[in-house]
């Protein structure tokens, strides 16, 4: 498979001057689909089933604020 992707000059020189262009670009892409694989795969059991908790929720950042400065001012 082909595409093709637009680079700032700067790192496109950096990126063409490698010997085999197309093993470093999927070498590199390959390590950033795994790092990325990994991240997601980190997130302990406690705080994924948090996320999403207060989607429907009428509380908004103001809400929030005035928690903090009640507890902690």
């Amino acid at each position: 498979m082909q595409f093709a992707i637009e680079l700032p000059d700067e790192l496109g020189h950096q990126v063409m001057q490698h010997a085999n262009v197309q093993e470093f670009v999927q070498t590199a892409i390959e390590k950033l689909l795994l790092e990325e694989q990994s991240t997601k795969k980190e997130i302990p059991p406690i705080t994924k089933s948090l996320i999403g908790l207060l989607e429907n929720s009428n509380i908004d950042e103001k809400d929030f604020k005035q928690h903090l400065s009640d507890k902690y001012l």
